[in-house]
């Protein structure tokens, strides 16, 4: 369905309590456990083989969608300090920044008596800096049955590299595209397409915790097996993102996927995804989600995932103070 989400890490410049750390870990393990209990009692229901193609179809459907950006504080004044010889004020982060992150994510759709689609997936995002990054996403898919049909396997894997071409405060516009290869080591673990997916996506800025977005993509197949049914889907998908004290976010996500080849024709996936910040440079998010066809069909989905950011370091040298009108002119992000 929808291709990989933009993701991205934020900068480590939070800095969190030991008590915090471990109230957050004690959450996110609770958190993990119940998803696990879950995915394993629909694993063992009876359900019948889904269709390769729509399966794999809806373990792209995640967003994965870009965390916070946390802002550091301006370190305080010492006494007796004039003002205009204070350090440079922190600028305002961009609306979008590309990063470098490692993320350990499992994608979980269920299919009702149709079956089940798993995929644990490995995410590696480099940011060569701020405005390019390279990602790739390599699947091990699991897929399931009603009459005990059970495929274990390589995925389709995922390649994208994105070019933030406008980037400020307030607005950041994103283009790129997926490059989805038809690697999956068996019929009912991928789409047997290969497919192109260029995608463009916008931020705004509304207010200093809050960003609204939308991703336009449009994917097309092309050679695979020729006995597959052919792809060409567009998808319009609005989002948000808010970023909620001591380090936790909440995204809401509605997206619809229009099939322009095959049915069902339309299809609504709405998520909310759940975020915190463990500490300076782990993350952890949950996504559950329903999915719903124009043939009344209706489909729930849950990811879970880990994520480990890698910030880039400044390539300048640092400036420990500088003259008023220099600070007030700074820009960057």
């Amino acid at each position: 369905m929808q291709a990989h989400r933009v993701a991205q890490a934020r900068p480590a410049v939070r800095r969190i309590s030991s008590l915090g750390c471990r109230r957050r870990r004690r959450a996110a393990a609770l958190a993990l456990l119940a998803l696990g209990s879950a995915s394993t009692a629909v694993a063992a229901a009876p359900s019948r083989l889904a269709a390769p193609a729509r399966a794999a179809a809806l373990a792209r459907a995640q967003p994965a969608r870009p965390a916070p950006v946390v802002r550091p504080s301006p370190p305080p004044r010492r006494g007796g300090e004039r003002r205009d010889a204070a350090a440079p004020r922190t600028p305002a982060p961009a609306a979008a920044n590309l990063g470098t992150f490692v993320e350990l994510r499992n994608d979980y759709v269920s299919r009702g008596r149709n079956g089940f689609f798993n995929a644990a997936v490995i995410r590696g995002d480099y940011a060569f800096d701020r405005s390019f990054s390279l990602r790739a996403d390599v699947p091990l898919a699991y897929a399931g049955g009603l009459e005990g049909e059970r495929n274990v396997g390589l995925g389709d894997v995922l390649i994208r590299p994105l070019v933030r071409a406008i980037g400020t405060p307030r607005f950041a516009l994103l283009v790129g595209s997926d490059l989805v290869l038809d690697s999956a080591t068996n019929r009912a673990l991928g789409s047997g397409k290969n497919q192109v997916a260029p995608l463009v996506q916008a931020y705004v800025r509304v207010a200093r915790p809050a960003r609204i977005g939308l991703q336009l993509q449009h994917a097309v197949s092309f050679g695979g097996d020729p006995r597959r049914d052919d792809i060409q889907v567009s998808v319009v998908r609005p989002f948000a993102i808010v970023e909620l004290p001591r380090g936790f976010w909440v995204g809401p996500d509605q997206s619809f996927q229009f099939n322009h080849l095959g049915g069902p024709r339309v299809v609504s996936t709405s998520v909310l995804e759940v975020g915190a910040e463990l500490s300076e440079r782990v993350q952890v998010y949950v996504d559950p989600g329903i999915q719903v066809s124009s043939r009344g069909a209706v489909d729930w989905l849950v990811t879970g995932a880990v994520r480990w950011a890698f910030p880039q370091r400044a390539r300048g040298r640092s400036v420990a103070a500088a003259p008023a009108p220099q600070a007030e002119g700074a820009t960057g992000e």
